[in-house]
């Protein structure tokens, strides 16, 4: 067991996400930590009496530090609750468990607090993993070179598409859509029509994860991923739905390339960012890269060229000149619906 005070445990700053396994947080029975992201811990539990599984993210929380976002998503609790139940294309919450006083505690060193009570987000588990893992993993270089590949791909942004109308509609945008944010929720085979007719029968179904990260329309953007994010995402301007659909975008390009559409001197000037907030030269600097930044559709496998002029729009400069999700996802599904009655 744990000790019941702070002591023995590791410092807020340089926490073990592995303390929790075995241990109930909130009910639920940690079996395993997942994954870390960039803002949280993902943890598998489940529910001691019923037994499910849930996934639960667990905000990262530092000594000190503010916690804007965390009170963004807390304001907004029941509406993300009723929002993620509203499209089959969503990751659905099943709980947000976030007290304020207790969250200014943990940030005042109070470790114990953190491994018994932390803001949590509970959601459904989704056993098939990430759309990232199928780039990442050998057994599945199999898929990325199958004939099939493209049309897998567009069939995946059509139904994140799809979600991201839903979202929109209810006045939030995401901001974090990236492959990791993608999950399954059986295992995707490894064989491109097999993919291709579990997607078409509603067998295998991707869905967008992480919803605790979107904020309202014009609120305040406080996090971004660079391989995915547009510039102005960065910039400071409030956020708006034309950034989910650069990211989406980019995303794609990413899934059928291996490589981030944003160039590298982009990505280091947005870090940057994080390094040094407020600071006008480190601004002047991306903004500059960012308007010199133009994307390269050569690095797009010609089998999957029909494509390219989709991601033109989604991945445009300027904002306005984006199509909307239900734009995007009109396209995406008329272009994998072609691609899937190819002849090969």
């Amino acid at each position: 067991m744990m000790p019941a005070t702070g002591h023995g445990l590791s410092r807020l700053d340089s926490w073990d996400p592995k303390v929790w396994v075995n241990q109930e947080v909130h009910g639920y029975r940690v079996k395993e930590h997942l994954a870390t992201g960039l803002t949280g811990y993902i943890l598998r539990a489940s529910f001691e009496h019923g037994g499910a599984e849930m996934a639960i993210k667990i905000p990262i929380l530092k000594t000190g530090i503010g916690t804007t976002a965390l009170d963004e998503t807390m304001s907004e609790a029941s509406k993300l609750l009723d929002l993620s139940g509203q499209s089959k294309y969503i990751v659905q919450l099943r709980g947000i468990l976030v007290d304020r006083l207790t969250v200014q505690e943990i940030i005042k060193g109070d470790t114990a607090l953190y491994l018994k009570s932390p803001p949590a987000i509970v959601m459904e588990f989704m056993k098939g993993g990430t759309a990232k893992r199928l780039l990442e993993d050998p057994s599945y270089e199999p898929l990325y070179y199958s004939e099939k590949w493209g049309g897998i791909v567009m069939l995946i942004g059509h139904m994140i598409a799809t979600g991201l109308e839903t979202i929109h509609r209810d006045g939030f945008v995401h901001l974090d859509i990236k492959p990791q944010n993608i999950l399954f929720n059986v295992k995707p085979p490894t064989t491109g029509q097999e993919m291709m007719n579990q997607m078409l029968s509603g067998a295998l179904v991707p869905k967008l994860g992480d919803l605790g990260s979107a904020v309202k329309t014009a609120g305040k953007v406080a996090q971004f991923t660079s391989e995915y994010a547009p510039g102005e995402q960065v910039l400071g301007i409030g956020a708006r739905s034309s950034m989910d659909i650069y990211a989406l975008g980019a995303t794609i390009y990413n899934m059928l390339s291996k490589t981030p559409v944003n160039s590298r001197k982009l990505i280091d000037r947005m870090n940057d960012m994080i390094r040094s907030p407020g600071s006008g030269k480190t601004t002047d600097e991306l903004r500059s890269a960012w308007n010199s930044f133009t994307p390269d559709f050569t690095r797009i496998d010609p089998k999957s060229s029909s494509i390219v002029p989709v991601m033109k729009e989604m991945l445009a400069k300027d904002p306005e000149n984006r199509p909307p999700a239900a734009a995007v996802a009109s396209s995406l599904r008329s272009l994998a619906d072609k691609q899937s009655s190819r002849k090969q």
